[in-house]
């Protein structure tokens, strides 16, 4: 990632996270599948990409210590307010392409949304090192259509998002500057397709598996082999 990228995703965060409403989204959706994906030896966990910690402070009661990264400064000051009584989690800014792993570390590695922006196959190596043998690596991220085929998911996923917002977010007033800075992120974001997605994940790791979800979604989890 180039520094004027990173420069630019992280000032769409911070702005992002000024606005931040908790409600349902894409993202929170699936918080029950990517729980139900976690590995049996739960000592520590990586959350890339935490955001204003709303995963991070489930796998807190999941987990005896969770370190939790973010680019953006107000998103992991947003974290820490919202996660004062979790003592369990480390809240960091931190860029994970700058990251040293170490060899072993980790129970667990998750990110949601976030590795659209980064370079999965470079990122990819750290993770499987840093994680321990049994260990899983779970990823929820988005997902660019390819193929007509993919568009018929929209006949399900177009009226469930109106009426899951309608009735879970009628709590929520957006305002015009949390939704233009919405827009002015998503304008450069770019996703893999499915295949794509395959074809990145199951090269780097082998029996990886990597699902499709509505609400434009895809999943991938990984189980590090206990035996060489």
């Amino acid at each position: 990632m180039n520094e004027s990228l990173k420069q630019k995703i992280q000032n769409d965060f911070d702005r992002i996270a000024l606005h931040d409403q908790e409600g349902w989204d894409h993202n929170n959706h699936y918080h029950s599948f990517l729980l139900k994906q976690l590995p049996v030896q739960r000592q520590v966990t990586f959350d890339i990409g935490c955001g204003t910690g709303e995963f991070s402070r489930l796998l807190s009661k999941c987990f005896e210590k969770v370190i939790a990264t973010d680019l953006s400064p107000n998103m992991i000051e947003v974290a820490k307010q919202r996660s004062r009584q979790f003592s369990n989690i480390d809240f960091q800014v931190a860029d994970v392409m700058q990251w040293e792993p170490t060899a072993e570390q980790f129970d667990a590695i998750v990110s949601i949304a976030t590795l659209h922006h980064l370079p999965v196959e470079t990122l990819l190596p750290n993770l499987k090192a840093a994680l321990k043998p049994g260990g899983r690596l779970i990823i929820l991220d988005l997902l660019e259509y390819e193929s007509w085929r993919d568009k018929l998911s929209d006949f399900v996923a177009v009226p469930l998002n109106w009426l899951f917002q309608a009735f879970r977010n009628s709590h929520i007033q957006q305002s015009p500057e949390a939704a233009a800075a919405m827009r002015e992120h998503l304008r450069t974001d770019e996703y893999l397709t499915i295949s794509q997605a395959r074809r990145i994940y199951t090269r780097a790791l082998r029996g990886a598996k990597v699902r499709k979800h509505l609400f434009w979604r895809y999943s991938v989890v990984w189980e590090k082999p206990t035996t060489a």
